[in-house]
């Protein structure tokens, strides 16, 4: 399987489950027809008994090989990084209109997991699961990529579909250094029912105020259960703009 095949599987392949009730019926099939001899449905029943016996073990098998196959959650999390990273090459630097050149500071990427419907998205490819260290991956992710020039912070964001690689409802804008007002993670208010319906009520998230203005992205909470290099990352992230503010408004 290639890249995308493998993120695709990671997602989907079900948790292998043994079907206890039906490989209980085909040992009752089975001695039921051993214990009614010399008739003419004893090898029958024991025949289909051991088929019924059979189908879950082997479906068991099946499903547990397919499960360990996955990739394990470090490849999931290096893999998106990478693909993260990739739409500021393949996106950001374009639709803003900045040249690789005019970069002073290495771009970021904040990212938040979006387990809810998402115009232009089908709601199908919004998927969610607990990793083997108790934190979830997400299939759709809210991006957004700030880019430093001399001048201003160029901003990029778009609605990441990571199944298939694509990114919709973008957005981009300029703001300069001055009108930046400060840029945190704080809890904060929040209006979403998750696919599973539970409602997501606060959220930590990354703000970015400025004068008139805000950017802002969920990027954790209790019930999203992002992992702690992600939470990581983004703290680094506003130390980062922190940094680069200091140095322009000084």
């Amino acid at each position: 399987m290639d890249k995308k095949q493998q993120i695709q599987e990671y997602f989907d392949a079900p948790k292998p489950k043994f079907r206890v009730k039906l490989f209980l019926l085909g040992i009752v099939a089975i001695v039921v027809g051993a214990v009614i001899e010399k008739s003419t449905v004893t090898p029958v029943l024991i025949i289909v008994g051991l088929l019924i016996a059979v189908i879950p073990i082997l479906k068991f098998f099946k499903a547990k090989k397919r499960y360990e196959a996955r990739p394990a959650d470090s490849q999931m999390d290096e893999w998106f990084w990478e693909d993260t990273k990739s739409i500021i090459e393949k996106d950001a630097l374009d639709k803003v209109g900045v040249d690789k050149e005019d970069l002073v500071a290495e771009s970021l990427v904040i990212p938040g997991p979006q387990f809810w419907r998402v115009s232009g998205f089908d709601i199908d490819d919004v998927k969610r699961r607990k990793g083997n260290d108790g934190f979830f991956r997400y299939s759709v992710w809210k991006i957004q990529i700030f880019l430093f020039t001399e001048n201003f912070l160029g901003s990029y964001e778009c609605d990441y579909n990571w199944l298939k690689n694509t990114s919709i409802n973008e957005s981009t804008n300029e703001f300069f250094y001055k009108d930046v007002v400060s840029v945190k993670t704080a809890t904060a208010s929040s209006a979403y029912t998750l696919k599973d319906g539970q409602r997501l009520e606060e959220a930590q998230q990354f703000i970015l105020k400025l004068a008139g203005d805000e950017v802002s992205v969920i990027t954790n909470d209790s019930t999203l259960k992002t992992s702690s290099e992600m939470s990581s990352r983004v703290d680094k992230a506003v130390q980062s703009i922190r940094t680069m503010l200091r140095q322009k408004k000084a």
